[in-house]
């Protein structure tokens, strides 16, 4: 089979796409043919050994496929070989085959392509579980979204509209402002200089229950200044590279709190966890309330170039790598 492994961490240089055996199939795991793997900006960390959540060496890296079930393992009772799923792996999904066990493997929608399947698992599980299940969102609410026009800030647009909520999308482009309206941004806010200060001062909401934070550095302190009472600011990531410090006095004269979600980490150590939130989700979008973001696509081979657009910050939405099989999935 074909893999993208990596033996040493700090460079993209270090990752190597060649043949390599086939993985062992435990007996409570399914072995999935990966048609398409999304990529994110945590696989660009990992490889740089910035992660938080660091796998040892070597490795491939790689957290979320859509496929085929190949085989099935000893112990599996609700899984077949022939369904069509998607996947949480620890790791590993950067290859044309990957075992993982099915407390993170679910099936897809049945109207889902395979390319736009496996882009749904990290960013709009991550945005469904702050959003819906540790932000508790509800009809009405307002959220400004910074980094609104990335495959994490375009999920948590489509949960937050299909909430009920107002959202207001924060970013670089008038091009990526634009992406952000086509997913049912109401208000869309252009910042430049890395400054949200003055790129809200105009605008139409200048007050937000809920700040969802994607980019870190400055973003972060400087919302606070645009936080309701008892407000909650969800940091999500960093995308600028930059980790904030956060003065408590802020948090305390809103009377709001900071949530950390981590999405993958947490749903993979939790022994007692299943994929629930992609069920939500396939039902959502079979009920056409979220239409899920279509990726740009990259073959396996081509990963290099496909992981600089996400680092460079050139990417708009969604990345993903597909193998030779995506053709049979069509």
């Amino acid at each position: 089979m074909k893999s993208i492994n990596i033996k040493e961490f700090g460079s993209l240089d270090n990752l190597v796409f060649g043949s390599y055996h086939e993985p062992i199939l435990g007996e409570e795991e399914v072995l999935i043919e990966v048609y398409c793997a999304g990529v994110s900006f945590a696989d660009i960390l990992v490889v740089e050994g910035k992660y938080q959540d660091t796998p040892e060496l070597p490795f491939v890296p790689g957290l979320e496929v859509s496929g085929m079930i190949k085989k099935i393992g000893n112990n599996v009772k609700n899984l077949k070989i022939g369904d069509e799923v998607v996947a949480l792996t620890k790791w590993g999904g950067f290859s044309e085959l990957v075992c993982v066990n099915t407390s993170f493997v679910y099936r897809k929608s049945e109207n889902m392509d395979f390319d736009v399947a496996a882009c749904m698992t990290i960013n709009y599980g991550t945005s469904y579980h702050a959003l819906v299940e540790r932000a508790r969102i509800k009809k009405d609410d307002k959220i400004l979204i910074l980094g609104a026009s990335g495959g994490i800030g375009l999920s948590a647009i489509e949960i937050a509209k299909a909430v009920g909520s107002s959202v207001t999308a924060a970013a670089s482009s008038e091009r990526k402002l634009s992406v952000c309206a086509e997913y049912g941004a109401d208000n869309l806010i252009l910042t430049t200089n890395d400054n949200i200060k003055d790129s809200l001062k105009d605008s139409k909401e200048r007050k937000f229950d809920i700040i969802y934070d994607t980019l870190g550095g400055n973003y972060s302190e400087d919302s606070l200044s645009f936080i309701s009472w008892e407000g909650q600011l969800l940091i999500v990531g960093f995308a600028t590279g930059k980790i904030p410090k956060i003065n408590s006095n802020k948090l305390l004269l809103k009377g709001c709190s900071a949530l950390g979600i981590f999405w993958g980490p947490f749903a993979r150590g939790n022994t007692n966890f299943n994929l629930s939130c992609i069920k939500e989700l396939n039902k959502l979008y079979d009920e056409k309330k979220i239409k899920l973001v279509s990726p740009k696509l990259f073959h396996m081979e081509e990963f290099k170039e496909a992981f600089l657009e996400i680092k460079n910050r050139k990417s708009i939405g969604k990345i993903c790598l597909h193998t030779d099989l995506f053709s049979k999935g069509r």
